[in-house]
């Protein structure tokens, strides 16, 4: 009895450390007046590296429904942050100091569709005012990856 234990929590340590290093980072690099990329596509369960931050921030106005988003409107400024994320979908975010020159990226979350951008489109649409509705453009540049 003692032997199937063993074998069943060596699978499950096995699996947990496989699962996690298929986990990929992406960079994404704060420039003068954009992120570079702009659009990142990653898998569920990846990780954003913003880089460069000296006079920047990176807030989320758009996210999937039942996800979070990282960032404060007005805080952050100057920090290299990370976020893992999980739930597919389309997450649209801003650097608030810079957003008048159009400082906006768009991550896309494992496999969104048409009508997934469309919703998310419709959502910026709804609740984005002034010029965070700039992040629509980005959203509108999205490849479906489904």
């Amino acid at each position: 009895m003692n032997k199937k234990i063993t074998r069943f929590f060596i699978t499950l340590l096995t699996f947990g450390v496989a699962s996690s290093a298929m986990a990929e980072e992406h960079r994404i690099n704060a420039e003068a007046r954009a992120f570079n990329p702009a659009i990142v596509y990653i898998a569920p369960g990846d990780t954003i590296k913003f880089d460069n931050m000296t006079s920047h921030n990176s807030v989320t106005y758009v996210v999937p429904e039942g996800a979070e988003g990282w960032g404060e409107k007005g805080m952050n400024l100057g920090e290299n942050i990370s976020a893992t994320l999980e739930t597919e979908g389309v997450y649209g975010y801003a650097c608030d100091p810079h957003i008048g020159f159009g400082m906006v990226g768009v991550v896309v979350v494992g496999a969104v569709s048409a009508d997934d951008v469309a919703a998310a489109k419709q959502k910026a649409m709804d609740t984005l005012e002034g010029p965070y509705k700039r992040i629509i453009g980005k959203i509108n540049k999205i490849e479906p990856t489904k």
